[in-house]
């Protein structure tokens, strides 16, 4: 079990995106809570920093294609560079498309985005059907828990 919360990093490198950044803030405070208290192997724990970059979709296209030889826009790509540290890149304007598509407030969905970034650092996966269900289950549940979280706490934010 881990004992100490990571230091987040975060880094905004787009333009065209605006965003409420201390609701999120807020929503990521209880997620990284909840997320520690679910890694998929008993000894899986977060790197001790994680930076968290915002990024246009030109750029998360090219490091996409880089990585994983895809060279489409996406919402989140994550690397575990060691038990030390980890990053978690976020393509802010397929996010906001996503949220529009979903009907969703485009900080659920940049939280829900990082936590998906943060449950990878866990070690989970979603490259077979049952890998991504159970992390899209874990993922909607700490994300629905955060929300309901804040909701109690509404001076937070």
């Amino acid at each position: 079990m881990q004992n100490s919360l990571p230091q987040l990093i975060w880094s905004q490198r787009q333009r065209k995106i605006k965003i409420q950044f201390k609701m999120i803030l807020q929503i990521i405070k209880h997620a990284l809570v909840l997320c520690i208290e679910k890694p998929r192997y008993p000894k899986s724990q977060l790197p001790n920093i994680i930076e968290i970059t915002f990024l246009s979709d030109h750029v998360i296209s090219q490091i996409h294609a880089q990585f994983l030889q895809d060279p489409t826009p996406t919402d989140v790509i994550t690397f575990a560079h060691s038990h030390q540290s980890g990053e978690i890149l976020l393509g802010l304007p397929t996010i906001a498309k996503n949220a529009n598509i979903f009907q969703e407030k485009l900080e659920h969905e940049v939280a829900r985005c990082v936590i998906h970034g943060l449950l990878h650092l866990l070690d989970y996966d979603d490259t077979t059907k049952e890998e991504y269900e159970n992390m899209h289950t874990q993922q909607e549940a700490i994300l629905k828990k955060s929300l309901t979280m804040l909701t109690n706490n509404k001076h937070e934010y």
